[in-house]
């Protein structure tokens, strides 16, 4: 089953990828979001080329054959596997609560603010 739509926003689209057996494309999410639900991407083409990547990313060149082979690689029980131990190498999503716990234990107190020197104004240039 295939439903085609001009877009889900964000809130859909989580939810649809928590029940997904797979993201195939060329889009970011593919390889920021997904790997955190632990769902398998195939890679289409090089746009996303040089962004990190999960273990549960399958890169694949723009051609129908490599294309293929990349989405039966996806379906294989061995590759489906190995999706339980996907480590997003984006982060967990809890880096806020972190830094909120530890700026709250951190003592404040006697910190320099930061001083300003002001420039001389540049002269005007005759037109």
């Amino acid at each position: 089953n295939a439903h085609v739509v001009a877009s889900m926003g964000q809130q859909r689209w989580l939810a649809s990828l928590r029940d997904a057996a797979g993201v195939i494309g060329n889009s970011s999410s593919g390889l920021l979001e997904a790997p955190t639900f632990r769902v398998g991407t195939v890679n289409i083409g090089s746009r996303q080329e040089g962004r990190l990547r999960a273990s549960s990313v399958i890169d694949a060149p723009c051609e129908r054959h490599a294309i293929a082979a990349a989405i039966a690689q996806l379906a294989s029980p061995a590759f489906r596997a190995t999706l339980a131990t996907t480590v997003n190498p984006y982060g967990d999503g809890g880096a806020a609560g972190r830094i909120v716990d530890v700026l709250e234990t951190m003592p404040l107190r006697g910190l320099l603010q930061k001083t300003f020197v002001d420039l001389p104004v540049a002269m005007e240039v005759p037109a």
